[in-house]
């Protein structure tokens, strides 16, 4: 019971509801048989607007999964993910991708941009895909976007011609273009130098705290992990250890 005469139970549902972010008891299998894997086991969070989670832990631990499955990427085998306040298990799979689209924002340390198209082309292609922009508009946002991340004068810049963390700040503007309430990052700075992947951390975190998103993030990094709001540490597809940092 709390000092308002609330319980535990009680406070944990409203933080669920008003978190963009929610899951309960998720637990994800990979492989068949016997070579079936128990990745994730029962991972429960809430990640609350203008606020940065990060995940740690050694590698295979399910940080990546957990993740794919939160994006809705992946279908958990057992569990519930709520994104803004609906609990999306009982989707088709056009109803997730449409959730996807407008809500969630991915980073990846491999920023998968298609080097044949222009920083500018490369932005507008979620929006293309969710289609409710016309030419012009999309393509004024992906410009205030990519201004925004200190790129403006690169626009017609073939991705292919920038350095590696001129790439990943133009898939940090690539994931904003929808203006999703989440952002999942997973290892966003791993392939980058120090000096680069403090800039590109700063500039995440910046957006989020100022546009009011949600930030869950996978690194190894950690100076990245104790400038985040939060910490979780996972271990053998658990969460063993959540809080702010020490």
């Amino acid at each position: 019971m709390t000092n308002s005469g609330t319980t535990v139970a009680d406070t944990r549902a409203h933080t669920a509801q008003a978190a963009p972010l929610s899951c309960r008891g998720l637990h994800r299998y990979l492989g068949e048989f016997e070579s079936r894997v128990h990745v994730l086991r029962g991972i429960s969070l809430d990640v609350a607007v203008g606020s940065v989670h990060s995940i740690v832990g050694p590698s295979g631990c399910g940080k990546s999964t957990l993740l794919y499955v939160l994006g809705l990427l992946d279908a958990p085998d057992d569990g519930q993910i709520t994104i803004g306040g609906e609990d999306v298990s009982g989707l088709t799979d056009n109803e997730l991708s449409q959730k996807r689209n407008e809500l969630i924002g991915f980073v990846f340390q491999f920023h998968f941009l298609m080097h044949e198209f222009t920083v500018l082309e490369n932005v507008m292609i979620p929006m293309r895909r969710l289609g409710r922009l016309t030419p012009r508009d999309m393509r004024e946002r992906a410009a205030s976007l990519l201004d925004a991340v200190g790129l403006g004068d690169k626009l017609e810049r073939l991705a292919d011609h920038l350095s590696g963390g001129e790439q990943q700040r133009v898939a940090i503007a690539r994931s904003l273009a929808n203006d999703p309430k989440i952002l999942l990052a997973d290892e966003p700075t791993g392939n980058l130098d120090t000096e680069n992947s403090e800039r590109v951390f700063r500039l995440i975190t910046e957006l989020v705290k100022r546009e009011q998103k949600a930030l869950l993030l996978a690194t190894h990094n950690p100076l990245i992990a104790r400038a985040s709001d939060f910490i979780h540490e996972m271990k053998d597809g658990v969460i063993v250890r959540s809080g702010p940092p020490a």
